[in-house]
């Protein structure tokens, strides 16, 4: 999941081990919940991100939108709304009665659905809603296509909607006397579940326009109804009078959310400092980490979602197809210091795809570094010395800060190089849409859509899903061997010996160099002084829960 404001001087920083020294004294990490029993709800959460894409779940694919969705809407299974400590990276019923019966050889799942559930509008929940929500997304040209590709009839009815949709895809067969849906796979996939559990399943009424529909307060399922987004602004949360909760969604705390839209992380910062907002998940900014956590630890916690933040390195473009031009830059990079210069030293160097918390995770440093010599004879060796190059990043600041370091390192080795920043909504569109030119080297960062290392390589890095639009594998990478192992370890379940193949995995794309992947974050949770601390739960997956949070 692609998962923070203008260029500025990088002032006086902490280095990685005061800043997660100083942090680590005065901030929980994570920290778990207490019973809500004594605390009141919010009249009106206020809330601070840095952008949304969406907020049609056929479109969202951001860390925001996601945890927004997370909150607002629900899916045939879902994650209990609880921190790591308390089960809340376990796939639990969601619109389903119960978690699906699956048959012995694994292709099939059949759920029903829970009696008497409406949309906010009122209109009952049909079965067949979920068989239209999934087609929906081909005309909708949705990046979610990719995971649902195994379903029986999936590709086909993606070949019609090239031209016309037509029919339906075969293997969703939906009974709505019964409630019942049932999913008819071509082979097992040993993450289907946690598949259905992303916010492109999230149910919309039949005959929902595949347009995007964000600013049209789309009806909802879950807990809460969006309402008046404007984009790059804001949008509020409302409960939804005809949300029925369950043990593992529970009933919303706030009784409205407001969320405004800030790229300005300092700006973000100073707002919950202000008593104009209660939490912010912006990237607080270097040259303030440390003055923030001494005044105000208790207020602050860091979450530890699984991410990864890299360079993509286009295998197609002119200079980057060349393997020893990659490597020069992962000989060049250092990591450690841009860690220390973009987030304060909050967050750990990283060679390789998958983040450390994965039980797939060993540890590769196949490029020590930095290492300017090595990384100049590359380049020279490669034919590509003096080549020019555009490197991309998105208009947040840690984005732009990062690929202002990129450029010098890579002007340090032999390239000219031209910086393009594009406006936060649109930038993962326009890199991964084939048609546009000089897609030679740019920023991006992948938070879990959920955790099994398939939403790593199989997303990002299996030749086989690249699109022409849409396309969530930037670096283009596309080895023969690499996608047969993604392929053939889709259908497995994890075990100690499949972890360690798919560690193979990880070890064969950095030998290729795709990525130049640099760190993995720890992520900045600011609360305001109305925030009753000991209620705020930091999900594994979509970080703070704005659902379950009470104020003092």
């Amino acid at each position: 999941m692609r998962r923070r404001q203008r260029t500025e001087r990088i002032l006086g920083v902490l280095s990685l081990a005061v800043g997660l020294a100083l942090i680590a004294a005065s901030v929980g990490v994570g920290a778990k919940s207490s019973s809500a029993a004594s605390q009141k709800n919010f009249t009106n959460l206020r809330v601070v991100l840095d952008t949304i894409d969406y907020l049609d779940p056929a479109q969202a694919y951001t860390a925001q939108s996601a945890g927004i969705e997370f909150a607002a809407f629900d899916t045939l299974v879902t994650y209990a709304h609880k921190d790591k400590a308390h089960g809340g990276s376990k796939l639990v019923p969601g619109l389903a009665v119960s978690m699906p019966r699956i048959s012995s050889n694994g292709k099939t799942y059949i759920f029903k659905l829970r009696p008497g559930l409406r949309y906010s509008n009122g209109k009952p929940l049909k079965a067949s809603d979920f068989r239209y929500t999934i087609e929906r997304l081909y005309p909708a040209t949705s990046q979610g296509v990719g995971f649902y590709k195994a379903i029986v009839g999936a590709s086909a009815y993606a070949d019609r909607c090239l031209h016309s949709c037509s029919g339906h895809i075969g293997g969703i067969i939906a009974n709505n006397a019964k409630r019942t849906v049932t999913f008819k796979l071509t082979t097992p996939r040993g993450d289907f579940l946690s598949t259905l559990a992303l916010q492109f399943t999230v149910p919309v009424p039949a005959g929902t326009p595949a347009a995007d529909q964000s600013t049209k307060n789309l009806p909802s399922i879950g807990p809460y109804h969006i309402i008046n987004y404007t984009p790059n602004q804001g949008f509020t949360l409302v409960r939804n009078k005809y949300f029925k909760p369950t043990r593992f969604v529970p009933r919303p705390g706030p009784d409205k959310i407001t969320v405004k839209l800030i790229g300005d992380a300092n700006a973000a910062t100073q707002q919950v400092i202000n008593g104009q907002a209660d939490y912010t998940n912006a990237a607080i900014p270097p040259d303030r980490i440390g003055a923030i956590t001494r005044r105000y630890g208790k207020r602050l916690k860091l979450a530890q979602q699984a991410n990864t933040y890299y360079f993509w390195m286009n295998n197609r473009s002119p200079v980057f197809k060349k393997l020893k031009a990659r490597q020069a830059v992962e000989y060049a990079m250092n990591r450690t210091a841009m860690i220390r210069a973009v987030y304060g030293g909050l967050g750990r160097p990283t060679q390789q795809v998958l983040p450390p918390n994965y039980p797939q995770y060993k540890k590769l440093s196949l490029y020590k570094g930095p290492n300017l010599a090595k990384a100049r004879q590359l380049v020279r060796q490669a034919g590509v010395n003096g080549a020019h190059i555009t490197v991309w990043g998105r208009a947040v600041t840690d984005s732009q800060q990062a690929v202002t370091l990129m450029a010098s390192t890579l002007e340090s080795i032999g390239f000219k190089t031209t910086i393009k920043i594009l406006p936060r909504a649109t930038y993962y569109t326009t890199i991964g849409n084939a048609s546009t030119p000089d897609r030679d080297i740019g920023w991006a960062r992948w938070l879990e859509d959920y955790p099994h290392p398939s939403d790593w390589f199989d997303v990002l890095l299996n030749g086989n899903r690249i699109t022409a639009q849409n396309n969530n594998n930037y670096s283009e990478t596309n080895v023969g061997k690499i996608n047969r192992m993604i392929e053939r370890l889709n259908k497995l379940p994890l075990s100690a010996k499949v972890n360690k193949q798919w560690a193979q995995v990880d070890k064969l794309v950095m030998q290729n160099a795709s990525w130049a992947p640099w760190v993995n974050r720890l992520f900045p949770q600011f609360f305001g002084a109305k925030v009753n601390m000991s209620s705020v739960v930091i999900h594994p997956i979509y970080e703070f829960d704005y659902s379950t949070v009470r104020s003092k």
